[in-house]
């Protein structure tokens, strides 16, 4: 259940934390994460200016999904860096990388202290990470810090701000805001995507541009739709942000209404990058 800190052992984020959830269902909801944002999300790294032969750093990389999905496809004449601070979720993902066949780099290390010199990639991304930070800023300038001049640092989270299912479900606005509640006791923020614009600015970046993007269960179907937007919230919801009998009957309404005819979901995916002007 959700507890009232904002940073886990090792300056890990409270509000990520897979020793809360269901591992083998969280790592499932995070693959299908990397596999149905595609088609939203790779046309903005390559209008971002992500070119294949760029080294390419993937901060809060987890379990290696994406980076695995970038070494193939996105990048397969430059390299991939992934840094995360969670050692499990790395030995996940060396693992699988392993047996695949496939050469990604992998690094422990703090968002916030990220374990590389000055200058040294190309394009710094973090998708849906920043929501889970109590100092995105802080987070910003490393990325700026290990990304050369001219290169590029890009960011891609959601806003519950965005999320909306129709026909509504029993409890559903309860369901958002004691979510809202729990991540923000664990200094997350569930409306980080509205930000980003503001924050990369602020973190000195030059030619910054933000885009929203639609993700709608009509493209994915409605039982992906949930799992990737709503199945996170269960592992950090519980009192005193919401009962647990509340928490189920919100739930197994929005399983119930799932199932009809004319049921509709919707979530905003808000991006946005930037590019590193000269250094002192």
């Amino acid at each position: 259940m959700a507890k009232d800190v904002k940073a886990g052992p090792g300056g890990r984020s409270a509000s990520y934390r897979m020793e809360d959830l269901d591992e083998p269902a969280e790592l499932r909801r995070l693959e299908a994460q990397v596999r149905l944002a595609a088609p939203l999300e790779l046309p903005f790294l390559a209008e971002a200016g992500l070119r294949t032969d760029h080294h390419l750093l993937d901060v809060g990389c987890g379990p290696g999904f994406f980076a695995e999905q970038a070494a193939a496809d996105l990048v397969p004449s430059g390299r991939v860096t992934g840094v995360d601070v969670d050692p499990g979720l790395l030995a996940l993902a060396r693992a699988r990388l392993a047996k695949n066949g496939m050469a990604v780099q992998f690094s422990e290390g703090g968002a916030a202290a990220l374990p590389l010199p000055d200058d040294s990639v190309d394009f710094s991304y973090a998708r849906f990470l920043m929501q889970h930070l109590p100092q995105p800023e802080a987070v910003l300038a490393e990325m700026v810090r290990v990304t050369r001049p001219g290169g590029v640092v890009a960011v891609v989270d959601t806003d519950d701000g965005g999320l909306l299912v129709h026909p509504a479900p029993d409890g559903f606005e309860e369901l958002l805001s004691a979510s809202a509640a729990a991540q923000k006791d664990r200094g997350g923020d569930r409306l980080i995507g509205r930000r980003f614009k503001e924050l990369l600015l602020g973190a000195g970046l030059t030619e910054v541009a933000a885009s929203v993007q639609t993700f709608t269960s009509e493209a994915v179907g409605a039982e992906a739709f949930l799992a990737v937007t709503i199945g996170f919230k269960a592992g950090v919801l519980g009192p005193p942000h919401i009962s647990e009998a509340a928490l189920a009957r919100a739930e197994a309404s929005l399983e119930r209404v799932s199932r009809a005819p004319g049921f509709l979901g919707v979530a905003l995916g808000f991006g946005a990058h930037g590019t590193v002007g000269p250094k002192p």
